[in-house]
């Protein structure tokens, strides 16, 4: 292929990536997945994934295209499906509208389509191509990447921490380590999560709410692990006092593609331990301890040489008011969507 050919085949699935960051939130626990047809002479057609139970991204486009589909070309970022669940077959469609040729980003991990849908595609004689800007597509489809081949939500914790690894005082005090934009944007992740998950120790401490301020009609479901006091602002919320993993099993079954950990010390080294962290979005403050006293990011039983320690990998940063946000990956989720996945899932 030209490298004219390829610029075209890269802006077409840019479009479709686009398309598919629309679906985030209402297309789960189903992954959202962008298309954008080409056609012969040049025209454009785009769809996103709807609700469960609603049209997938291809059919979205199909039924927005205005002109012949015959010979035209579909870029999608994720392997159209080929079996009947709640819709038919993406593929099926896109073999009898006449569709020659069909650039992929992503496998499907679901076992229902994995490969499958490539196969009836060019079973009947269409031109299929794989991998086209695949790193940026799995780390924006990390979430349901991990729901389906781990079988538990993708979980990240949000850390609030001064420049020498404190999240709070020797007194206990922690309000406010970073800036107003900080919290803006952590309402803003709240908002993109189907769970937040938080410690008994913090609901009697802190008393939060754990709403997603400015976005109240997104705000997700609220897991507690312990006692709920009767009067704790973050009501209504669940009481869990099982283990983790089993409860990140549960979640998923029921649906949970995006959990969110907002906790003390000893709960999120719970999490780290388990290794149930697949992202950590750490806001850095400009501000020092200055010393030993305070409560560090993890409480507990530490690694005891640099051979032990929990690696992970930074995907990006960015900058909020005076604060940084270092958003690091776990080691198989960088393996898995490519180390250079600089990619920010929640954009």
């Amino acid at each position: 292929m030209n490298q004219l050919a390829l610029d075209r085949d890269r802006r077409a699935m840019r479009l479709a990536i686009l398309a598919s960051r629309e679906a985030r939130k209402i297309a789960r626990p189903n992954p959202w997945v962008g298309a954008v047809f080409v056609g012969a002479d040049g025209r454009v057609s785009s769809g996103s994934t709807r609700p469960p139970g609603g049209d997938h991204a291809e059919v979205v486009a199909q039924k927005r295209a205005s002109f012949d589909l015959k010979g035209s070309t579909l870029y999608v970022t994720l392997e159209p499906c080929s079996h009947h669940g709640k819709t038919p077959p993406c593929a099926e469609m896109l073999i009898r509208e006449g569709v020659s040729r069909v650039v992929i980003a992503s496998l499907d991990p679901d076992e229902r389509v994995s490969g499958m849908g490539i196969k009836m595609l060019r079973d009947a004689g269409v031109e299929v191509e794989i991998g086209l800007l695949s790193t940026e597509v799995k780390a924006d489809l990390a979430p349901y990447l991990v729901h389906r081949q781990l079988g538990r939500p993708f979980t990240f914790i949000k850390i609030a921490a001064t420049m020498d690894g404190y999240i709070a005082a020797s007194d206990g005090t922690s309000k406010w380590i970073t800036s107003g934009a900080s919290r803006q944007e952590v309402s803003r992740l709240r908002a993109y999560s189907d769970v937040i998950i938080t410690g008994a120790g913090t609901v009697r401490c802190d008393d939060p709410s754990l709403r997603a301020h400015g976005f109240e009609d997104q705000s997700p479901r609220r897991i507690v692990l312990g006692n709920i006091p009767d009067s704790s602002r973050i009501l209504p919320a669940t009481s869990y006092q099982g283990e983790l993993a089993k409860l990140m099993v549960d979640l998923a079954g029921a649906g949970t593609v995006v959990a969110m950990v907002e906790a003390g010390a000893k709960v999120a080294k719970s999490f780290l331990d388990a290794g149930l962290i697949d992202q950590i979005n750490l806001f850095l403050a400009p501000k020092f301890i200055g010393g030993s006293d305070g409560i560090k990011i993890f409480d507990g039983v530490g690694a005891q040489s640099i051979a032990e320690t929990f690696d992970f990998e930074i995907a990006t940063s960015r900058r909020w008011g005076s604060d940084i946000e270092l958003i690091l990956h776990s080691k198989w989720l960088a393996n898995f969507i490519g180390s250079d996945g600089s990619t920010d899932n929640f954009e």
